[in-house]
Parts: structure tokens; C-alpha cells; sequence
């Protein structure tokens, strides 16, 4: 570890087993690395997509009014502000049980209990206290997510940064299925206390890890520095860029896309549980596949390469929705054309979350990692209304073309900033 090209200083004191800080960096294996990435990872956006994906189809479904759904969203925002908590998460933890590993044990333990509180609630007839706790779970979620990005960058060498980010897609993505599709079939079958139970369960994975695992100390050099870190991120050019411009452009066009592919399908008479397989389910399940395949290519073959593969590969599958925006289109064609798109997008995001990491200084590294993965939050939330928005004023077949030629013209900016500012657009850490 370069800890003066970081700003960070490595302890290598030595002692007994099972306590963080009493280990040097690095000596965790391979394996064991990426094991961990996998728990942590796994349980991520459970708490996200629950609010997100399950709750609001669950008070739908028992009588509560859509405009009262819509302002519950809403209190969605403070999980989406999660890069704001990123200098605290950096700057308190301790160094005897492990900076990261006491913010996720501890958060762990609360999600937990809150899921356990909820779990004894009825969600309608109790709903004030049931959107207290929610909102609260959100707030919690935050702060475990957000130290769950800078254990991964703490624990990663810059050469498992691509197999790592894809082993994070494809867990975020059976994370999000857990918390969304996998929580409204388990609640269609057993109820609210039991699917709230099942989730609360899923956490003893990673706690189980963490409860062994030691970690390695990268002090900041300047305790204070965190709390500049956040401002210091937008005054590099780079990073600013980065997050900003290159990030939303290069993934512009699939939001736009994705935006009304529901209200699409269901003019053409696709049933829920047909939308359900293919857009939940299969799409979800290849993307999880292919990210651990993209990870390791990206780790192989370089920076450069992917954007060009999954631009016009995500490109080609969005112009093959064009007969469904007419009203018509082939099962088999729109269905294949939707799982290719969710493949393109989760290999997008892994080559996403790959150059975030090569960025994240390790002294910063929860606010450095989560502020671009914060930013891709807000903006597919925004820009996807926009695009629903923009569907029903210029109908579907102009919105999906118009994404088509943004989403090549998002490869093409992401390709030449790539080959700037990314060692050459071939290597990693450089």
C-alpha cells in the first residue's frame, strides 16, 4: 500500500486474533476478500429496496391511495443522501475493533432489531409508526451502506478492483431481488411478521462474517482531513468530472429507456406475473451472471474496452424494443430484449463502480466511494420520471430511438474520458 500517494498511514502492530487494527493490511487472502465483498454486498440494498420495491406495492395492495404512496416515496431522499455521512463514517470508528467493521457490525444489529420491531406491526393499520420506523431503517440503511463502501475499498487491491465490483453488482442485484420481488412473494404466501422476519435473518450472513474477520488499519494522516474530503472530491477535476458529467451521461440513455418498458408491456396485454419473470426475475438473475463475467474482463482486458462493448451492445438491445413501443413486438424479441438491456447495464455498472474505486482515496474512502454511487441514485430516480414524463408528452417510439442514439453518445464520452484519465484506458490503480 502507497500510503504517502494516499495520505494515509498502515499499522502493522501485531496481537491476538479477532481484533481489527492488530493486523497489516493486505494480509487477508484473496479469497477471504472477496468472500467478505460478497456477505457485505449481499444485504446492501435490502433496506432500499424494500421501501423502494415492496412496501409501497404492499399499502397499494391493501387500500392506501396512490398519492398517499407517492409522498411515502419521498421519504426516500435521506437514503439518497448518504455521501453527506460519508466524512463521518471516515472520520469516527474504532481503530481496536476496526474503523468500518464497528460502523457495520453496529448498524447490522439495529437493522436487525428495527426489522424484528416492524415485523410485530400491522402495516396499514399501524402506518404512522410503521413509516417512523421505515424512515429510520432508511436512515440506518445510510450509514451501514456507506460503511460497507469504504470497508471495500479499504480491503481491495487495485488488482481485484474488477473482479470485486463485479462480485458487488451481482450481490447488490440478488440484495435488491431479496428486498424487492423476493419480498413481495414471501409476503404474498406468508404474510407480513414472516417476510419481515426472513429479511432480518438474511443480515446473520454478514454478521457471521464480520464477527471473524479482521481489518486492516489505514489511519488518515490528518484526522480532520475527512471532513474536507467531501468538497476536496468536487474541486478535483477528475473526480468532479467523473461524477457529474461522465457517470450520468454514460448511463443517461438506460434510464431513459427503462422508464416507461412497464407502461409498455402492459399496453401490449403483458400480464403482471409476465412482467414479473421477465423484468424481476430472469433480467435480475442474468445481470447478477454476467457482472461476474464483466468484472473479470475488465480486470483482463482494460478500462476502454467495456465501454465500447456494453455501449453498443446496450444500445442495439434498446432499438430491439422499438416494434413494442409501436404496439406490437414478439414475446420472444421484447423479452430477450429486456434481459440483454438489464446484462448491459449491470456490466455497466461493475466498469461504473471500478474506475469509483480506483478514485476513493483510502483515507476517504466511504465518502469518495459513495458520493458517485449516491449520484447514480438520484439521477436514475430524477431522470427516469423525466423520461416517463417526456414518453407520454413525445410517445414511446420517439423516447426509445432518442435513447438509443444517448446511449451511444454516452459510450463515446465515457471512452474518451476513460482514455485521459484512467492509465491509458488499459490498466488498473495506475
Amino acid at each position: 500500500m502507497r500510503g504517502t500517494e494516499h495520505g494515509v498511514v498502515p499499522e502493522t502492530t501485531t496481537g491476538p486474533p479477532g481484533r481489527a487494527g492488530r493486523t497489516e493490511p493486505g494480509q487477508l487472502g484473496r479469497a477471504h476478500r472477496l468472500g467478505v465483498i460478497t456477505a457485505l454486498f449481499l444485504v446492501a440494498d435490502i433496506g432500499y429496496s424494500f421501501f423502494f420495491g415492496a412496501l409501497g406495492t404492499i399499502l397499494l395492495g391493501r387500500g392506501v391511495s396512490l398519492g398517499t404512496v407517492a409522498l411515502i416515496n419521498l421519504l426516500g431522499v435521506v437514503y439518497f443522501s448518504r455521501f453527506l455521512i460519508g466524512p463521518v463514517i471516515d472520520r469516527f470508528g474504532s481503530v481496536r475493533f476496526g474503523h468500518y467493521r464497528t460502523w457495520l457490525l453496529s448498524t447490522q444489529v439495529v437493522l436487525v432489531l428495527l426489522l424484528v420491531v416492524l415485523a410485530g406491526l400491522d402495516p396499514v393499520d399501524n402506518l404512522g409508526p410503521t413509516l417512523v420506523l421505515m424512515t429510520l431503517l432508511l436512515v440506518i440503511s445510510a450509514f451501514h451502506d456507506t460503511a460497507i463502501n469504504g470497508m471495500a475499498v479499504r480491503l481491495l487491491p487495485p488488482s481485484d478492483y474488477g473482479v470485486a465490483n463485479g462480485i458487488q453488482v451481482a450481490a447488490a442485484s440478488l440484495s435488491i431481488l431479496i428486498g424487492s420481488g423476493g419480498a413481495l412473494f414471501l409476503y404474498s404466501h406468508a404474510g407480513w411478521t414472516t417476510t419481515l422476519l426472513a429479511l432480518a435473518a438474511v443480515f446473520l450472513i454478514p454478521l457471521a462474517v464480520l464477527a471473524r474477520l479482521v481489518e486492516p488499519v489505514v489511519r488518515p494522516a490528518n484526522r480532520s482531513e475527512p471532513w474536507r474530503a467531501l468538497l476536496s472530491f468536487f474541486r478535483q477535476r477528475r473526480t468532479a468530472v467523473w461524477t457529474l458529467l461522465v457517470i450520468p451521461v454514460f448511463l443517461l440513455g438506460d434510464w431513459l429507456a427503462s422508464a416507461p418498458q412497464s407502461a409498455m408491456l402492459l399496453a401490449v396485454d403483458w400480464s403482471l406475473d409476465e412482467i414479473a419473470l421477465v423484468q424481476y426475475t430472469l433480467a435480475v438473475a442474468a445481470q447478477a451472471a454476467v457482472a461476474l463475467v464483466a468484472g473479470a474482463l475488465i480486470t483482463r482486458f482494460g478500462r476502454s474496452a467495456p465501454v465500447v462493448v456494453t455501449g453498443v451492445v446496450g444500445a442495439v438491445a434498446t432499438a430491439c424494443l422499438l416494434p413494442l413501443a409501436f404496439g406490437g413486438g414478439g414475446y420472444g424479441l421484447t423479452a430477450g430484449a429486456l434481459v440483454v438491456m438489464a446484462v448491459a447495464y449491470g456490466a455497466k455498472m461493475t466498469w461504473v463502480s471500478t474506475i469509483s474505486m480506483e478514485l476513493a482515496r483510502k483515507s476517504s474512502a466511504a465518502t469518495d466511494y459513495t458520493i458517485p454511487m449516491s449520484m447514480i441514485g438520484m439521477c436514475r430516480i430524477v431522470l427516469s420520471s423525466v423520461g416517463l414524463g417526456l414518453a407520454g408528452v413525445t410517445g414511446y417510439p420517439v423516447m426509445i430511438a432518442s435513447s438509443v442514439l444517448v446511449t451511444l453518445a454516452g459510450a463515446a464520452v465515457a471512452l474518451a474520458w476513460t482514455r485521459r484519465h484512467v492509465s491509458g484506458g488499459t490498466t488498473a490503480g495506475g
